[in-house]
């Protein structure tokens, strides 16, 4: 069982303890090597393949040791390591290396090394003769020639890799001679792989000879600046046992040479040379297994492909992993029968259903694409989570508080109205009164011209009638405040230990709040009281001083003199008493009229501010407009508002005649205009019991303009893309834009895309995100599995009599990385037959040109790259 392409500590470069020069290795009395502590030392470091190197030539120590290694569990390489004739810039001879596939017999290697010949002075001898002196100090090689006898030999085709050691953008850099250039060319060209054992940094190099040359520069170099894209592996290049673990290369593969080959196709993303193994930490958010049925599937922290033929079970796999998450997409999709006996463990270690997954089932980027709402509800997400959201925050924050000043105007606008229809309006009619009161006031004058008493004494009694009664008042006032005031208490801040008795406090708080709190109540209770009696009093007073002024009033010789006319006269009391009550019913009206006055400047006012607070959307509008852009790579998100369905919005005004589709039309053409009519349209009619309150209500509560996002890809803009393209967008801004971490499941997105951008910018996006998020997709499209470098294929299999499954399983699986080479041929079973590479170029059309393409891309000489071997169970 394996999860596919995974990261293991690779040193391609350490010396054999019999290694010719600067030989530094521990030995017995008798000068034999101390082997095991050799190979203990590599497995104390947690190495999991080496490059065993020797100078021009191995002895059968040495490839006696390779079998020691590997039956330690350490896959080992031989590296032959030569002296090339040609130059570098410091005038000396620089090295080259030769790694051979781990598999290759070793009368193989023996015959080349008797091939090859080394220069010695004028002469030339073969490598397997040279002396150790002659290692030592002059033997060397050209390069061509070298490599023509490589090349030749039929045996060694696919079974090694070559390439030449690197300091400061590698050693065999060369002067401006344009002969050494023209061979420099020639290597660069003919070379796989640059190594390094140069540290990145000086303060934590523990070796002396390090030169402390910036592994990182290197690599950036050989990667993006040259002319030959090339990987760079870091090594230790040991002479030693202390030597041997502190520079190692991290390379993602299984452990085969077609493992190590992956790393000529892809340089950057198959080897880290960071000191830590590059892993993801958030293991809670990785799958790592799937059980069914007795069987196992594990996963790749990264990218990981489900192939198969039709009907195979891939998208059955993908949907039962979506649907034991519950996710909501996968409802209604196929999965399999008995899903209480499937579980999804994760990495780290629990079984937890509850956890969050994105599933894009066949076709979602198109239903996306196709859903305004659903499609700002991904990318509001999406911007979420890159904390790229404040001004939408502040456009919300902004919005929810005039929908909360509205809806408070309105409820003051309709509480008015209320207490207009519970103001009575009073019998009598205001004219009619006046002229009442005009009459009497005649007949008043006209009884009292016959008494004794001038125009000045009436004036007189009149005033102080009309003082009396002003002073009336003020006591009736005096009286209702006393009494106001002396119902009055405070409530007990004490009620707080109370309402907060359920509240878990510990025993030292609650004793410190109630003490605070009764201390506070003791002393506003004692203020409290000494501002109320100080209060009364003084009501008191005034009280005893405005009774006293009517008591002198009434007792002056005139006032008496006058009451005692009007006592005995019953006629002139009778018109007093009637001027009296309709002077109170004319105080009625004119109340009356002037309350239903103010009423209605303060609904004029209140509809007046509605409407400006209602114009406030447009202005918080117009500030998101302006201020919401971002843009990232090709990619541009903006946002623009657009009018709701508004036949849907004032679906109960009722459709007869014109008026309310002229009220709609003026809407979609002059919105902000037609907000100042509406308190005042009375053309509309309204189905059911709905009223023009409700219709002002619900206009002034509802913003009928929506926000979506505008998303522009390569300057173009989204709703002018084809289908294909739009789908590309969603399943990028998903992939390459979004901050997600979850697993993201795809379902044969290549269904919905164009067929230029699967290729050309789908895999590069995957190849990025599986850095930092695990993907699993199911496919047909050679290119995702292959261009984009997954790390683990599955591959499916439905049982039927041509293509068998073990125990006749209904479906069946098989996993490893694109290098897996396992296989067994004289299986009965269709997925056993054949290796991982073969079943992507047999299921997937164009599988063998994805992986031609994958070859070509940095321009390497593949023919000593095309001959993979077997192995077989």
């Amino acid at each position: 069982m394996n999860r596919g392409s995974e990261f293991r500590k690779w040193d391609l470069h350490i010396h054999s303890p019999y290694t010719v020069l600067n030989n530094q290795f521990s030995k017995f009395e008798d000068g034999s090597p101390d082997i095991e502590s050799f190979i203990q030392k590599i497995k104390d470091e947690d190495i999991s393949a080496i490059g065993l190197t020797n100078y021009f030539n191995f002895t059968d120590d040495d490839f006696n040791l390779k079998t020691r290694l590997e039956e330690n569990g350490i896959v080992t390489f031989l590296n032959l390591e030569v002296r090339l004739s040609n130059i570098n810039k410091s005038d000396q001879l620089f090295d080259y290396h030769i790694i051979f596939d781990n598999t290759l017999d070793d009368g193989i290697i023996k015959n080349l090394l008797g091939e090859l010949k080394a220069n010695i002075g004028a002469t030339e001898k073969a490598f397997n003769r040279l002396s150790n002196k002659e290692i030592e100090s002059s033997a060397h090689v050209d390069f061509k020639s070298l490599n023509q006898i490589l090349e030749r030999n039929t045996e060694l085709n696919g079974n090694y890799l070559k390439g030449f050691l690197s300091r400061g953008h590698g050693s065999a850099t060369s002067d401006s001679d344009s002969k050494n250039k023209a061979v420099y060319e020639q290597i660069c060209v003919n070379s796989d792989f640059i190594i390094h054992s140069s540290c990145n940094d000086s303060s934590t190099c523990q070796d002396p000879k390090c030169k402390h040359m910036n592994i990182i520069s290197d690599r950036e170099y050989w990667l993006h600046k040259s002319d030959y894209v090339r990987p760079l592996l870091q090594s230790s290049d040991s002479h030693s046992l202390e030597g041997i673990g502190t520079k190692y290369s991290w390379i993602k593969a299984d452990l085969t040479f077609e493992g190590l080959k992956q790393i000529i196709f892809e340089p950057e993303h198959r080897i880290c040379v960071g000191i830590g193994k590059p892993v993801r930490t958030d293991d809670e958010l990785i799958i790592d297994r799937i059980e069914y049925d007795g069987d196992t599937i594990l996963l790749s922290d990264n990218l990981n492909t489900i192939i198969g033929g039709r009907s195979t079970g891939k998208s059955t796999l993908l949907n039962s992993i979506a649907y034991k998450l519950n996710d909501s997409e996968s409802k209604n999709k196929y999965t399999y029968k008995d899903m209480e006996n499937f579980h999804v463990f994760w990495k780290d270690r629990e079984e937890d259903d509850t956890r969050k997954i994105q599933y894009l089932p066949q076709e979602h980027m198109i239903q996306l694409a196709n859903n305004t709402e659903k499609l700002n509800f991904l990318v509001n997400e999406i911007i979420q989570s890159k904390g790229l959201d404040e001004n939408i925050k502040s456009y919300q924050q902004s919005h929810n508080k005039i929908d909360i000043a509205i809806k408070g105007l309105l409820n003051e606008f309709k509480e008015n109205l209320q207490r207009q229809q519970n103001l009575v309006k009073p019998e009598f009619d205001k004219k009619a009164t006046n002229k009442r009161i005009i009459e009497l006031h005649k007949k008043r004058d006209e009884l009292l011209s016959a008494v004794d008493i001038d125009d000045e004494e009436k004036k007189k009694f009149e005033i102080d009638n009309s003082t009396i009664k002003k002073l009336q008042g003020e006591i009736n006032r005096l009286e209702k405040d006393f009494v106001f005031i002396d119902n009055l208490f405070i409530p007990n801040i004490a009620a707080y230990s109370k309402s907060n008795s359920a509240l878990e406090h510990s025993d030292e708080i609650r004793d410190i709040i109630n003490s605070a709190v009764e201390d506070i109540n003791q002393k506003v209770q004692q203020t409290f009281e000494d501002k109320i009696n100080i209060l009364k009093q003084r009501l008191n007073d005034q009280l005893y001083e405005t009774k006293n002024k009517i008591g002198l009033i009434r007792d002056t010789p005139d006032f008496k003199k006058f009451l005692s006319y009007l006592q005995d006269n019953n006629e002139l009391s009778f018109i007093e008493e009637n001027i009296k009550q309709e002077t109170t019913i004319l105080k009625k009206i004119e109340s009356y009229e002037q309350e239903i006055s103010n009423l209605k400047t303060e609904n004029d006012q209140l509809k007046q501010n509605i409407i400006n607070q209602y114009r406030e959307y447009s202005k918080i509008r117009k500030e998101l407009l302006t201020s919401f852009d971002i843009s990232e790579s090709d990619l541009k998100i903006t946002v623009d508002f657009y009018l709701k369905d508004l036949e849907l919005e004032f679906d109960y005004i009722n459709a007869q005649g014109r008026s309310k589709a002229e009220f709609i039309e003026k809407l979609n053409f002059e919105f902000d205009s037609m907000i100042d009519t509406i308190f005042e349209d009375n053309s509309l009619k309204f189905n059911g019991n709905k009223t023009t309150l409700d219709h002002i209500e619900k206009f002034f509560t509802t913003d009928f303009y929506s926000y979506k996002f505008d998303i522009e890809y390569q300057n173009d803009k989204f709703e002018q893309m084809s289908p294909g393209k739009k789908a590309f967008v969603v399943l990028k801004l998903i992939l390459d834009f979004s901050n997600s971490r979850v697993p993201v499941l795809i379902d044969q997105p290549e269904d919905s895309l164009d067929n230029r951008a699967i290729y050309h910018e789908l895999t590069a996006y995957i190849k990025q995100r599986k850095l930092k998020r695990q993907i699993i997709i199911v496919t047909h499209n050679p290119n995702i599995v292959v261009s984009g470098d997954c790390e683990n294929v599955i591959v499916a299999n439905q049982h039927s009599e041509n293509n068998p499954n073990p125990h006749n399983k209904v479906f069946a699986y098989k996993n490893g990385a694109l290098e897996n080479q396992i296989k067994e041929p004289d299986s009965n079973f269709i997925l056993n037959k054949k290796c991982i590479k073969e079943h992507v170029c047999e299921i997937l059309e164009g599988g063998i040109e994805a992986f031609k393409r994958r070859e070509d891309k940095y321009g390497i000489k593949i023919d000593n790259l095309n001959s993979p071997k077997v192995i077989q169970e």
